[in-house]
């Protein structure tokens, strides 16, 4: 499988947990359960997993080329350095004559 079927795999994935984390935070609402501890907790879990699977979802989506998030494999930009200043070309400034205070 190349790259691209491996990323939409992954956001499929990710995409099902995501969707069941949603299921999970509109169960909390519909129960009634936000009353209690237990629904609060329930609403922080399901909501930080909600979170984490739409980012991981949204950056699968991404690395797979359909958002134009990757650039393509085999391009390679050439960093070059500036040549660094010879030695002669940095002279000491003249020192200034005068009474010293």
């Amino acid at each position: 499988m190349n790259r691209k079927g491996q990323d939409l795999e992954m956001a499929a994935a990710c995409g099902f947990f995501l969707l069941v984390s949603l299921a999970g935070l509109a169960a909390v609402v519909t129960t009634g359960e936000l009353a209690g501890v237990d629904g609060l907790l329930m609403l922080l879990v399901c909501g930080g997993m909600a979170l984490l699977f739409a980012w991981l979802t949204f950056s699968a989506v991404k690395d797979s080329g359909l958002l134009g998030g990757r650039k393509s494999v085999g391009a390679e930009t050439e960093i070059t350095a500036a040549p660094s200043p010879s030695p002669a070309a940095s002279k000491p400034a003249p020192k200034a004559e005068g009474k010293q205070v």
